[in-house]
């Protein structure tokens, strides 16, 4: 009997553990966020950054009776998410790019804790102490908030979050105040190896992400200490670097502007979606309506050619809450040898591709023009369209659209008017015409994508004959095709020539693609995902997508086309 009731405390005890392990969500994504005020936030919480995905959480790591917020409960993210009073910050824009990427089925979750001013020293258990004593009394309410120990606040806090999910990373953005010390990442180490210790965790597990101070191009008062942060690796080799360059500031050359904030975020979100192993994933309902959005506008508008003699039409594409006081980046997207100005609204409407993007936050503001690329007086899609006049049209559509139809669209409309702020990109015909055009004229567009581009399209060496040009200007080259697609050769030889050349791009296989628009609206869905943003090498590798099977292509005969490399 004795052994009978043994048995059974096992088993109860083996079935409340199962309980337990149960309570906690494997697609809750926990992060941890630490360091001084860049990852406080030091950028105003203005309306719009109010607006938050209910996927991505905060716990809060003080009491804040004005927020509703106890201590060690999870609020929806929206700022602030550091103390009651503290602003807008790297883990903001983080969270908000990694639930934008990541399955919708998964969460993610910050737990931030940081103190303006200091220095690491005070996340050091043997050191913290001493440390505070010698703080100025601004900051010494900063660590009173926890306690008087940040480091043993933001410890219970993960512990708490355990039973709720997965710690999968640790974020830092600190070292202003440690500046030129060559100890730093000795120092961090410690902290880094006590937080995993204390929280049961492996390196492997739980990579740590080490952001770039104000860098030296936008005059950082502490830039010199990035060279110390990019060697942290070097000491912590599951650590990564997280670069700063081009990240605005507010002018006092320490803290960053919400643009800034907002591209550093993105970049320390790039590196740990590729370091989760994620790639892109197409959710079924991308290409359809939804009635409870905002919605974006298309017009008819006619343009006077100069190049062709006639007046020409096109069609545009305003973002939901388009206003003439903002100005807009544009893309410039091409139609097929079949098609017309209509071709891409007839077979992807993509007005409904993009208002899906922009209510989910996936893409920038901008306006789209959809022109005829058949630059000739009789520009219909009507008859023989392979007749010799009419594919000649297409080459001739580069001197309407850069000296006709951009002028006319930056007069029209509030458009940015530089390469940074113009891309172009188009399907087959259109794609081999992008590629020519963009490639061809880098003052113009810095944004350049082939959706299963044409046999129009030119030699790797003639569209690309100055690498070092290429890759100065070039913000993105996106190429891509179906797996099934009879002209993917011609993107094929272009990725090799660019890989050769070690020039950033994406190549995107589409499994079981064809040449077809199920092929081209993912297209879409992604490239534009990718416009007017930083593009990290995290963001180009989760976009690329090069099956085994599919990496040794060879070019096939095209009649009268040089098919040699």
């Amino acid at each position: 009997m004795k052994t009978y009731f043994i048995k059974l405390i096992v088993l109860a005890g083996i079935l409340f553990s199962g309980m337990n392990l149960n309570a906690q969500d494997e697609n809750f994504y926990i992060f941890l966020s630490f360091g001084q005020s860049n990852m406080e936030g030091a950028a105003r919480i203005e309306p719009q950054y109010k607006e938050v995905d209910t996927r991505f959480q905060m716990m809060a790591a003080v009491d804040c009776p004005d927020l509703n917020r106890v201590k060690g409960n999870w609020y929806t993210a929206v700022p602030p998410l550091v103390r009651c009073h503290t602003g807008l910050g790297v883990s903001d824009f983080f969270g908000r790019a990694m639930v934008a990427n990541l399955p919708e089925n998964i969460k993610v979750g910050i737990i931030n804790v940081a103190v303006g001013g200091c220095k690491i020293e005070l996340f050091d258990q043997d050191t913290y102490q001493t440390y505070s004593e010698t703080v100025p009394g601004w900051m010494k309410g900063m660590i009173e908030a926890y306690d008087g120990n940040p480091y043993k606040r933001l410890i219970d806090m993960a512990k708490l979050a355990q039973k709720d999910g997965v710690i999968k990373g640790i974020l830092l953005h600190q070292g202003e105040a440690n500046t030129g010390e060559t100890t730093w990442p000795s120092k961090l180490k410690k902290v880094y190896e006590n937080m995993l210790s204390d929280l049961n965790l492996r390196a492997e597990n739980v990579p740590l992400l080490a952001g770039g101070v104000v860098p030296a191009d936008q005059n950082g008062q502490c830039a010199v200490m990035n060279d110390i942060i990019a060697k942290l690796p070097e000491t912590i080799p599951s650590s990564h670097y997280i670069p700063s360059d081009g990240c605005p500031q507010i002018g006092d050359g320490l803290h960053f502007t919400a643009e800034g904030y907002e591209m550093l975020g993105y970049r320390y979100a790039s590196k740990m979606l590729q370091l989760l192993g994620y790639k892109v994933q197409i959710p079924e309902t991308f290409d359809k309506p939804r009635t409870d959005i905002p919605q974006g506008k298309i017009d008819t508008v006619q343009y006077k050619s100069k190049s062709v003699g006639s007046k020409r039409k096109a069609l545009v594409y305003t973002p939901p809450g388009y206003s003439k006081k903002k100005k807009y980046p544009v893309l410039y997207l091409l139609h097929g040898i079949g098609g017309d100005e209509k071709e891409w609204l007839r077979g992807a409407g993509p007005q409904v591709i993009l208002d899906n993007l922009y209510a989910d936050k996936k893409i920038q503001d901008m306006i789209v023009v959809m022109p005829n690329g058949r630059a000739m007086k009789d520009d219909s899609a009507g008859g023989n369209v392979m007749a010799p006049e009419k594919v000649e049209a297409f080459a001739a559509f580069e001197k309407d659209l850069l000296n006709d139809l951009i002028p006319f669209i930056e007069k029209k409309y509030p458009v940015l008017k530089n390469s940074e702020n113009r891309a172009i990109a188009g399907l087959s015909m259109g794609g081999g015409q992008s590629l020519n055009f963009g490639l061809g004229n880098l003052d113009k567009f810095a944004w350049v994508g082939g959706f299963s581009s044409a046999p129009n399209t030119k030699a790797p060496q003639e569209l690309i004959p100055n690498v070092e040009d290429a890759k100065n200007k070039l913000k993105l080259i996106w190429i891509s095709c179906g797996d099934k697609d009879w002209l993917i050769p011609f993107s094929h030889r272009l990725h090799n020539y660019l890989s050769e050349n070690e020039i950033e791009h994406v190549y995107r296989i589409i499994p079981d693609g064809r040449h077809d628009f199920k092929a081209w609206k993912e297209d879409l869905y992604n490239f534009t995902q990718l416009l007017f943003k930083p593009v990290t090498p995290e963001l180009i590798n989760y976009f690329t997508n090069i099956p085994p099977e599919s990496r040794h292509i060879r070019m096939r005969e095209f009649p009268g086309r040089n098919t040699e490399r």
